[in-house]
């Protein structure tokens, strides 16, 4: 009976075409009577918004930005439920066809209302009124309810109207600058604005492609909306104290997410049965690739609240991580040599590694986390060392032992544990009890890998690779369950989802971003060679625990060896416990006192500004003339211009080490001394801390002078660049904000003010927006800066900034090429510090010899910085496109630009990396670098 009633549907479509005048009932009606009316209607809502606006801004309720917001989200709410209500009593499927005056009037009110948020917006807020949420969003709806109003579908427009709930709730509460009930937000806009709406577009598909396809994009944002709401709620959710418990919030989004794909594979399925019966393979071939991409959707929102919240929930509920430190403390030694003068600062993790250092015989070690549950079971280890004999130590912490654990906590364990650690264990003696070897994210891994260790034998082979020292065996590298494990582990698409079960955090695993073949190799050399404990790796008990299920005495950790348990006994209350970050736990000592820092892999978590932070509070405690640092990486290189900065006395890059460590993880490991002229206090320095940002309006100004400059010189106009900046005024600044990524990084860590240049020059400085971002380091430098750039528009502005942050005397400024040998004679005599050149290279077409300027007025021993866009080494069709797109601006990408300083025999690089950002309002993805250099001769 299906199609017997879309071909009811569609016929009664037919006689209410707005060629015949006639309405669904059939009573004519003339067309420009009725247009007359509905624009009257029309401008009589725009008035009525406009008058409420008024009279709610003149009593200074709340946030003006949401007046019209409410109104509308009130109204279209009370309509979507009387329509809903129509959902219920007579199906989906016949309420979206029932157009009537009611649900006409709704699409020419919303119409209004988007209209009037746009123009009222632009006068009276317009930094809320933004690209996607604001300009495309209303327009894309105007064009929506006018496509329904014209086919006299407004129906389907009434009846969406439901989804309008969350935004009523939204909007009550921001009026009011309240905060927003969150989790009822959230739940309501899923079921609305993703289940409802499924629902919606597959009942309406039947009669219209265009709206089927119109609503499957909206099912896209809101889907995207909705996992940044996810991400945000649950990251506060891990701050706060909660009423529900957080995972009982993770099971209610999960259960939403398979409700949501198994209505949609439903639905689908329903659809593409019924095009199969009519013969059409094509749009049913469409239906199926619509679900499975929003089935991928769906796995991609589970897989990223997963991997954003999995660690820091575990830190924030006090969940143990890692049960073994996952950093062979071997190669710590081999390097480092703690003597008894060191105080060694280093990360709790397990304890695993702070015993090991015991071991080697410091002054104290200072052992740090942000997880209170990693210092609990370190305290717990050393609570045993201080009361326990090596048998009892052994079974506890190798073997796991629950009945030694219940003998010794209560009575002997416990009084020696700070009140939150006896806390922690009151609670988490589970952890013993179901073996600590599969305890934390880590030891999850373990458990879940257990069937593929069953069928591999890999336990027994692995017990008897300890007791000879040979392996692995020849038949493991013919087990079809290995080779497929190896071949499993080698495609990067699976590392993000075992990655947080290593606790590896996403944005670690991201380091291998560029080149993952290396990381691939090396998990497969782990698998095959380096995890079996023999002749090659010898006492290799990382992989041992996790595959046999606990240590033995052949392999397992050094502390855990009887013949280290009195040298520990002995040692142990020089372990000092710090909960808090390393840069705190130095804080928290005397001045000076530290003299060895092992960070492990710490700083692979860190954005760049939280390495600066903690490395120059760090630094600043540690005594200098005996200071070391030891860290690794996932990156194959030095992955932090602030960690490429620290170098010794001698100029000496930090050392990478060569030796292949038991783990096998960690691509690089890097150790180094401190120059004694490192200034660790201007990592803590700030710039002004202003913000650039344009609306949508100023964007779209800027956009226009650009595409006019673009449209003159195409057609062979001579470009007049002064006048093309000049004509852009203040919105410049706040245009280049957004187009070019990065510049605060440059500045204030890629530029190593560490070693207090006392003079600076800026190759295309523009408004000397550059100088907001670094003005504490420039003053407490005591620097000289020269600001050089071809317009003189773009000078006034950078002049009027440098009055206002008070460098008046410290500032020149100079306009002019600098190629220009008169310009250069301006410089200082015999180079400068500093020279940095922001995006401006790829505006000068004789960039060779601008370049060559550039390194002949560094000084020797100064630095070269650059910051510019180019094309990847590959090229490729994005790439040609990305250069004519740019060019069309008089911006020239040229690979040539990288070769050429690289290739410089007067610059010694010291910082190198690219990474790709995207151009507002549009899908490029252009790639810039950072560069550092220091010049060669000092």
């Amino acid at each position: 009976a299906e199609p017997a009633r879309h071909s009811q549907i569609a016929a009664t479509l037919a006689r209410a075409s707005p060629g015949t005048g006639r309405m669904a009932s059939g009573l004519p009606i003339e067309l420009d009577e009725l247009v007359i009316a509905e624009l009257k209607l029309l401008g009589g809502n725009m008035l009525a918004c406009a008058l409420l606006f008024a009279v709610l801004s003149f009593i200074r309720l709340g946030d003006k930005s949401w007046y019209l917001t409410l109104y509308s989200s009130a109204a279209t709410s009370t309509v979507g439920l009387i329509f809903f209500r129509s959902v219920l009593q007579n199906g989906l499927q016949e309420s979206i066809m029932n157009e009537n005056e009611l649900s006409r009037f709704i699409a020419l009110f919303f119409i209004g209302y988007c209209i009037m948020d746009l123009m009222i917006g632009s006068a009276y807020y317009e930094s809320s009124i933004g690209y996607t949420d604001g300009w495309m969003h209303h327009l894309l709806y105007v064009a929506i309810c006018g496509v329904l109003l014209y086919r006299r579908m407004t129906g389907l427009f009434a009846v969406a109207l439901v989804e309008e709930l969350p935004m009523i709730i939204l909007s009550f509460f921001q009026v009011q600058n309240k905060r927003k009930p969150s989790f009822l937000f959230g739940l309501t806009y899923f079921l609305t604005r993703c289940t409802f709406h499924l629902a919606l577009i597959y009942a309406a598909a039947p009669y219209s492609k265009l709206v089927f396809a119109t609503g499957v994009v909206l099912l896209r944002g809101h889907l995207v909306t909705f996992q940044d709401w996810v991400r945000g709620y649950l990251m506060r959710s891990g701050q706060q104290k909660r009423r529900v418990p957080l995972n009982i919030k993770l099971a209610l989004f999960l259960g939403l997410f398979t409700m949501q794909g198994a209505l949609h594979v439903w639905l689908a399925t329903r659809r593409v049965l019924a095009l199969k019966e009519v013969g059409d393979v094509q749009a049913a071939t469409v239906h199926v690739t619509t679900c499975a991409f929003f089935m991928y959707i769906l796995l991609t929102i589970v897989q990223d609240v997963y991997t954003q919240n999995f660690i820091m929930t575990a830190i924030g509920k006090k969940q143990i991580i890692y049960n073994i430190s996952w950093e062979d403390p071997a190669i710590d030694h081999r390097v480092l040599r703690c003597g008894p003068e060191d105080v060694v600062l280093t990360i709790s993790s397990a304890g695993c590694n702070v015993l090991d250092y015991v071991l080697e015989g410091p002054k104290k070690v200072i052992a740090v986390d942000m997880n209170g549950a990693q210092l609990a079971l370190l305290e717990l280890k050393l609570a045993t060392i201080r009361t326990s004999t090596h048998a009892d130590f052994f079974k506890l912490f190798a073997e796991s032992d629950y009945p030694t654990f219940q003998r010794l906590y209560k009575g002997t364990l416990r009084q020696h544990l700070s009140p939150d650690s006896q806390a922690f264990w009151d609670a988490n003696g589970s952890i013993i009890k179901n073996n600590l070897m599969f305890a934390g994210a880590s030891g999850l891994m373990a458990r879940l890998l257990q069937p593929i260790i069953f069928l591999t034998g890999a336990a027994r082979l692995m017990e008897r690779t300890a007791r000879t020292g040979e392996g692995p065996p020849d038949s493991l590298a013919r087990n079809p369950f290995f080779k497929l494990a190896c071949s499993v582990v080698r495609h990067p698409g699976l590392w993000s989802w075992l990655a947080p079960l290593g606790g590896v955090p996403l944005e670690q695993l991201n380091l291998l971003s560029e080149r993952p073949e290396l990381f691939a190799d090396r998990l497969v050399e782990v698998l095959s060679k380096r995890m079996w404990p023999n002749e090659h790796f010898p006492n290799n008990y990382f992989y041992y625990g996790y595959v046999v299920g606990r240590f033995s005495k052949e392999c397992c950790p050094r502390y855990l060896k009887e013949e280290h348990f009195a040298t520990l006994k002995k040692r142990v209350d020089i372990v000092k416990p710090f909960h808090g970050t390393w840069a705190e736990g130095a804080e928290n000592l005397a001045p000076g006192e530290v003299t060895v820092a092992s960070l492990l892999d710490s700083m692979d978590w860190m954005p760049e500004p939280m390495v600066g932070e903690n490395i120059g509070r760090l630094v600043s405690c540690m005594k200098r003339d005996r200071s070391r640092i030891f860290w690794r990486s996932f990156a194959p290189e030095v992955h932090s211009s602030v960690l490429a900065h620290l170098r010794d006395k001698s100029g000496c890059a930090p050392i990478l080490v060569p030796d292949y460590d038991r783990v096998g993880w960690y691509l690089s490991q890097y150790w180094t001394t401190l120059d004694p002229a490192y200034d660790p206090t201007k990592l803590l320095c700030k710039g002004t801390g202003a913000t650039m940002a344009n609306t949508f309006s100023d964007d779209v100004a800027v956009m226009a002078k650009m595409g006019t400059y673009g449209l003159k010189t195409f057609l062979g106009a001579k470009p007049d660049v002064r006048a093309f900046y000049r004509s852009q005024g203040r919105r410049y600044d706040g245009f280049r904000e957004a187009l070019l990524p990065d510049r605060d990084v440059f500045m204030q860590f890629v530029m190593p003010w560490v070693f207090k240049p006392r003079s600076w020059v800026s190759v295309g400085c523009g408004t000397a927006r550059d100088v907001e971002f670094v003005l504490d380091h420039v003053k407490a430098s005591e620097c000289t800066v020269y600001l050089v750039d071809l317009s003189d528009a773009l000078l006034d502005m950078a002049k009027e900034r440098v009055a206002k942050l008070g460098l008046t005397d410290r500032v020149t400024c100079i306009e002019g090429d600098v190629n220009d040998p008169k310009i250069v004679a301006q410089l200082p005599k015999g180079g400068a510090d500093f020279v940095t050149c922001s995006y401006c290279l790829t505006m000068i077409p004789p960039w060779e010899e601008a370049l060559a300027t550039m390194v002949k007025i560094t000084k020797p021993g100064g630095y070269l910085g650059l910051i510019d866009f180019t094309t990847k080494e590959s090229g490729g069709a994005w790439q040609a496109l990305y250069k004519w797109w740019f060019a069309n601006d008089g911006v020239f990408f040229n690979r040539g630009h990288v070769r050429w300083l690289h290739a410089n025999k007067d610059l010694e690089m010291v910082w190198y990396k690219e990474a790709d950002s995207r151009v507002p309002y549009t899908f490029l993805n252009p790639t810039h670098y950072t560069f550092c250099a220091k010049k060669r001769g000092a």
